[in-house]
């Protein structure tokens, strides 16, 4: 497929599996799903470029292909002009041979014609011989071409077929490795199984056997009682073997019957084939071919070679049909690669007008945080300064409590307290000013370093955004340089070889007709009464191939009749045989039951053999399969039935078992 490296699983983020699942489970579910999809998308992708590159060197080689069938054309033309007589032929032969491309379409079926009449008559009867030649190998090579066709079909609708198997086995293994599918798919799978086991062995309960009613399963089973009146069981052995020896004297009789009815049939047909071959022997007379069925024979070919060329007539129809089909194919599959390219190409600009608008939304949020810093630091400053002028205060007060506790001093020195607290006053005022003036110049200066900081971000996405836009214009713009180029190209190629192709089958049908002409034209009598001979020679040699192969399928008939007369004596001998066995037994029940209590023992032991050898539970088949837990044995139909029904515990014991606790056995 691609050549690229296998793409990395994703890292999930899961919870326990222990836990129930929970919405982030979900969430790693579905992106886990839509990985897996992008991946069988570029599989896709990577397949169908390498078919585009395989049919466009496909295209390359047709193209050469037709440039050389123009040259040879040309060559053609220019050979022919030699033997022209008239003037119109010689300038038909020079437009031909000086022209281009479309003057060799245009001139097509006048230079056809040209071809036709100069081929016809320059001719000659030497290259008869390899005209039959070629046309021989040109059928043979029709029939290869028709076989290898249907081969290719086959081999395509393989690697179809191959191709899906391979893409679900690949989805599968995709699946069973997920974490999260597994998890998910085992939690319903174990919900609905453990709702199943509660509901069957509610049903098991309700329908089992209790354990203390099971049939009892003997070791060994008891001798026959010796009984003291042994005059009856003597009278019986006798009426036995005389019923013995008159069922074999009846299937001697039988036998002897059908020897009897075989060799009677055998006589007869012996005479009808005596008197056949005496019949035949006198109207055999010597085989004459006259001119009639020559002719017959050569009707005959004729209507063959009409049909052969029917057939040619369709598979010419078929291939242009498929041709055209692979146009078809070709312009879809380019619509759709250009149709994924423009997606991505949207996809990755709405990925890059995210990427900007983020980076956007992280400057505002950097310059928020860095006011929001500033303004800390300002209200920090205000608390100190509320603590310096509350001391300032207690200090006042203190001094205010010890001015009036102590006795009034002087005048001077009221006046000059006075004083100082004026000064204190104008200078606190001035250091509060200053202060003021100080704190709005910080403030000042932080919303001019965020505003810079902001300037310089948006300054720098701007950039960003710029030389991103001019990448993406520059590829944008290469891109569809190189697709209208592509485009010019495919429609010249495509006109170029629809005009070939035109030109082609033109001359193909004109090779047909000149090979017919040829074919019916030089034809002689001797070659024609030679491959009359070798048909015949081959049609005697035919004949007594099937005489063998009669004679043979004869010889097969009878040894398989005889065969089937000695299995009907022998399915006769074991119904008589069967009949007899069954009437003795028969008797030997209505001996034992009217014999009473003297064989009650041996009936019984019967019954504890038929306990110990037949299944419990159906009491038809005999015990073949045993349970490994509990050690109990049944039929193997019992068993298979059961696992089926999801009762997966003993009938005698309740135990639970599975399918890997059976044994089979063999009583």
């Amino acid at each position: 497929m691609g050549s690229e490296p296998a793409t990395k699983r994703m890292k999930l983020d899961l919870s326990s599996p222990d836990e129930p699942l929970t919405q982030r489970d979900v969430v790693a579910f579905q992106k886990e799903a839509l990985f897996r999809c992008l991946n069988q998308y570029r599989t896709n992708l990577e397949s169908l470029r390498t078919q585009h590159d395989l049919s466009k060197r496909q295209c390359g080689e047709i193209s050469r292909s037709l440039a050389n069938l123009m040259a040879l054309v040309v060559t053609l033309a220019r050979f022919l002009a030699t033997f022209c007589e008239n003037e119109e032929e010689k300038e038909l032969c020079r437009q031909v041979a000086e022209g281009d491309e479309t003057v060799i379409v245009k001139l097509s079926d006048p230079f056809m014609k040209f071809l036709t009449k100069y081929g016809v008559n320059g001719i000659r009867q030497d290259v008869s011989a390899k005209v039959e030649k070629l046309a021989t190998d040109l059928k043979d090579l029709q029939s290869v071409k028709g076989e290898l066709s249907k081969e290719n079909k086959q081999l395509t609708e393989e690697i179809t077929s191959l191709k899906e198997y391979y893409q679900n086995l690949i989805r599968k293994y995709d699946r069973e490795d997920s974490l999260t599918v597994t998890r998910v798919f085992e939690k319903a799978m174990d919900d609905e199984q453990k709702v199943n086991e509660k509901v069957f062995s509610l049903k098991a309960e309700s329908v089992n056997v209790p354990s203390n009613e099971t049939a009892p399963e003997n070791d060994t089973v008891k001798a026959a009682t010796e009984t003291d009146d042994k005059a009856p069981h003597c009278a019986i052995e006798h009426e036995l073997q005389i019923t013995g020896l008159k069922a074999q004297v009846e299937s001697l009789n039988a036998t002897v019957q059908e020897l009897e009815k075989f060799r009677e049939i055998n006589e007869q047909e012996l005479i009808k084939l005596r008197q056949q071959v005496s019949a035949q022997q006198a109207q055999q007379t010597p085989q004459v071919h006259d001119r009639d069925s020559l002719l017959e024979k050569i009707s005959h070919l004729k209507a063959e070679n009409e049909d052969a060329s029917a057939v040619n007539a369709d598979l010419l129809k078929k291939f242009q049909e498929l041709t055209r089909e692979q146009e078809i194919y070709t312009g879809k599959l380019t619509q759709e690669l250009r149709t994924a390219q423009d997606t991505l190409k949207k996809h990755n600009a709405t990925l890059e007008k995210d990427l900007v608008r983020i980076r956007t939304t992280r400057d505002e949020l950097l310059g928020k945080v860095a006011i929001l810093e500033a303004e800390k630091s300002k209200s920090s400053m205000l608390v100190d300064l509320q603590s310096a002028v509350n001391i300032l205060q207690d200090q006042w007060d203190k001094l205010q409590v010890r001015s009036n506790d102590e006795p009034q001093p002087q005048d001077a020195l009221m006046k000059e307290l006075q004083e100082l607290e004026i000064a204190f006053k104008e200078l606190t005022s001035l250091t509060h000013k200053k202060y003021s003036e100080l704190v709005n110049q910080e403030s000042l200066i932080s919303k001019l370093t965020v505003e810079k900081t902001k300037a310089d971000q948006k300054y720098f996405a701007a950039m960003r955004s710029k030389d991103s836009i001019l990448v993406e214009n520059k590829n944008l713009s290469k891109s569809l340089s190189k697709s209208n180029e592509l485009i010019a190209q495919l429609k010249d190629s495509d006109r170029l070889l629809q005009q070939k192709i035109a030109n082609l089958k033109k001359q193909l049908e004109l090779s047909q007709s000149n090979e017919k002409r040829l074919t019916d034209s030089n034809k002689s009598i001797n070659l024609k009464v030679m491959d009359f001979n070798a048909e015949i020679s081959r049609l005697k040699k035919s004949l007594n191939a099937a005489r063998e192969e009669n004679h043979q399928n004869i010889a097969q008939a009878t040894k398989a009749q005889t065969h089937l007369q000695d299995a009907e004596a022998e399915l006769k001998k074991v119904k008589i045989l069967a009949a007899n066995s069954e009437a003795t037994c028969q008797k030997l029940q209505s001996s034992l039951l009217n014999d009473g209590g003297d064989n009650a023992p041996l009936m019984r032991e019967l019954e504890d053999f038929r306990s110990l050898v037949y299944c419990s539970l159906c009491s038809k088949n005999w015990k073949s399969m045993a349970i490994k837990t509990c050690g109990h044995v049944f039929c193997d139909n019992c068993c298979k039935e059961r696992l089926a029904s999801r009762m997966r515990k003993c009938p005698s014991c309740n135990k639970p078992f599975s399918s890997n606790d059976l044994l089979s056995i063999h009583l």
